[in-house]
């Protein structure tokens, strides 16, 4: 029997070598590691881990290795609870190398060649997956994808958002503009938003995007909050001022609380937007981009005590 998920998250999923490192390199500097990790990563499984741990019922698109890497995966999706039925095995496994800056906590990203290439067929789309999903979220990786289960989502008014970052961003406006078209929710960094509106000001590249089909446009600027621009009003949320250990996964964190809080559960843009920032502060004090994702009651614990507004 095919389950039918909530929320559908359709993209990427990678393993995650991490390292925590004192402080960024200089080129062709040696340098020791204070600690190796692997995680569950990617866009996609990231988002899908946060929501799961928000309370919503969550399925996965998306392809792993047939190797020991995308075995390691699957039990990271059954462990966060996210529905791995339409997961296919082909190809290689991504492998991510992520070193984080124990200084700052900030980090640097290089991304496997294989999230590309370890995909799915439209063909292994199956429509009924999508019988009780009330949102669509993907990060447009794989177009061919990414357009068939936009057709699904459209025919059945199910809520579509993309979190578009750079690396995706600078395809251009010609391949990506086929699905911006068709996005309700556009969740694009500070950066994807600049590389594909060729903007510098990111109030006039969130009008620009508005121009072209989606009706919100939440512009993450990392830690200085979010940019809220819609037909009628455009507003910054303030994020909330932690101790940042890792920056991975923040914006991940970021989208699955405002898509749960808005779309799922029905909370005002700005409430959802102020939701999405207390969760993401929560998940920067953790290693690891799924680690610290919280709990619906420890993200609101977390406002109560911490009200920035």
């Amino acid at each position: 029997m095919t389950k039918t998920p909530q929320l559908i998250g359709l993209g990427e999923i990678v393993l995650d070598w991490v390292d925590e490192i004192p402080r960024f390199p200089q080129p062709d500097e040696k340098i020791d590691a204070m600690s190796q990790n692997f995680f569950m990563g990617g866009v996609t499984a990231n988002f899908l881990a946060g929501a799961a741990r928000l309370g919503v019922d969550t399925g996965f698109i998306g392809a792993v290795g047939d190797d020991e890497y995308g075995t390691f995966l699957l039990e990271g999706l059954k462990k966060a609870g996210i529905d791995a039925s339409l997961v296919r095995r082909k190809e290689k496994s991504p492998v991510n190398f992520i070193m984080v800056s124990k200084d700052s906590g900030e980090k640097i990203i290089i991304q496997s060649p294989y999230m590309q290439t370890t995909k799915l067929l439209p063909g292994d789309i199956k429509e009924e997956y999508f019988s009780k999903a009330k949102a669509l979220h993907t990060t447009a990786i794989h177009e061919d994808l990414t357009l068939e289960c936009l057709r699904i989502a459209k025919r059945k008014g199910i809520t579509v958002s993309l979190d578009l970052e750079k690396q995706i961003a600078v395809r251009g406006l010609a391949a990506l503009k086929p699905i911006i078209k068709d996005v309700d929710i556009l969740l694009p960094n500070k950066e994807g938003a600049k590389a594909l509106t060729g903007e510098t000001d990111i109030k006039a590249a969130a009008k620009k995007f508005l121009g072209w089909g989606p009706k919100l446009v939440i512009i993450t600027l990392g830690g200085e909050g979010c940019l809220i621009t819609t037909s009628t009003m455009q507003k910054r949320i303030p994020a909330y001022k932690v101790k940042v250990l890792d920056t991975t996964g923040a914006g991940d964190a970021f989208c699955a609380a405002f898509i749960t809080a808005h779309v799922i559960k029905g909370l005002d843009i700005e409430a959802a937007a102020a939701f999405a920032n207390a969760a993401a502060a929560l998940k920067v004090q953790h290693l690891g981009a799924t680690s610290g994702q919280p709990t619906w009651e420890a993200a609101r614990r977390f406002q109560a005590k911490n009200d920035v507004n």
